[in-house]
């Protein structure tokens, strides 16, 4: 290195369709104001990045082979801006930490309040469901409902699962959050009628829920959390919104249920297979809508990352001593 002082980082982080997801030299520059002794190089293909892993200290990826870690015995830092921990599967060194994005919250959090008022006022149906009636106002008589004063239960209480929360919270709804445990505090926007559960609490909670918004990360825990059984418990009015991973919901009990209108729609950003295929069920519902993995899309996505990386490097105390 020319300065000793500085740190090496190789960044590549690009993606072929969402442009926002393509790390600029904006972003560079404002990674090294956050933290001057960055020293950042873009690298736009993956063998720039192969190249790069030799000399550098940190690199910021998407994804990460393994036989990799063999050409970079100076990593100390593995970053990606996704909040799933299904893209890095990887066994780093024990040197090495592994970093991932905790700043989605706030963009999907406004998908899900989009999702939710979207079903409940008549958006989406009238939009879809209902486009080729001239005037289907006796139509969504039937389905229209006020958001105030709903339940809203959200499996995940993790970054997104709390902003979720928070930001649906103004609309004067009742939050029910599930954890892993209870052994955290609750969020502190909660009030006297908002609770924490656990999975064991789960079935008692489904029958009174309004709306279900599943936050959850893809583990063999979370498998089919949402399964026909599940799906039978929730109310004929009720809908669900997922923006966690796709293996949480059984899709063909989702899909009775919403063509049998024994609950009222469905909002799906992830899926078991994605993308998802030509011949899928779900594409023949007309009370289910849907969005392609992204409700994370926003122009200031990779500058948010960015923030929340510079906010991850300062809560390691002493991690640059380890550099």
């Amino acid at each position: 290195m020319d300065n000793p002082a500085l740190i090496d980082v190789a960044v590549h982080i690009r993606h072929p369709q969402v442009d926002c997801w393509n790390f600029r030299p904006a972003q560079a520059q404002h990674l090294q104001r956050l933290l001057p002794q960055l020293r950042v190089r873009i690298c736009e293909s993956e063998q720039a990045l192969v190249n790069a892993l030799p000399d550098c200290d940190c690199a910021m990826v998407w994804t990460f082979k393994q036989e990799w870690f063999e050409l970079a015995p100076r990593l100390r830092l593995l970053s990606t801006p996704a909040a799933g921990r299904d893209l890095l599967l990887v066994s780093p060194p024990p040197q090495l930490r592994l970093m991932y994005g905790a700043f989605h919250g706030e963009i999907i959090g406004e998908t899900v309040v989009g999702m939710i008022l979207a079903m409940t006022r008549g958006i989406l149906p009238a939009a879809s469901t209902f486009a080729d009636l001239a005037w289907p106002r006796q139509e969504l008589n039937g389905i229209l409902r006020p958001l105030r004063g709903s339940h809203v239960v959200i499996l995940g209480m993790g970054n997104i699962g709390d902003w979720i929360g928070k930001l649906l919270k103004p609309f004067g709804v009742r939050i029910s959050g599930m954890r892993r445990s209870l052994s955290k505090p609750a969020p502190d926007w909660f009030d006297q009628h908002d609770r924490i559960f656990t999975e064991s609490d789960l079935d008692k909670v489904l029958p009174s829920a309004d709306h279900v918004v599943i936050a959850l990360p893809g583990a063999p825990d979370t498998n089919n959390i949402i399964d026909a059984r599940r799906i039978g418990l929730l109310q004929k009015h009720a809908t669900i919104c997922n923006v966690g991973r796709g293996n949480a919901i059984e899709e063909k009990p989702l899909y009775a249920a919403l063509e049998a209108h024994r609950i009222a729609g469905a909002c799906l950003d992830v899926f078991q297979t994605e993308p998802l295929p030509a011949n899928s069920i779900l594409k023949r519902c007309t009370n289910l809508w849907r969005l392609p993995h992204a409700s994370a899309i926003a122009g200031n996505y990779l500058d948010l990352y960015v923030e929340d990386f510079a906010r991850q490097w300062h809560d390691w105390a002493g991690f640059e001593q380890d550099l």
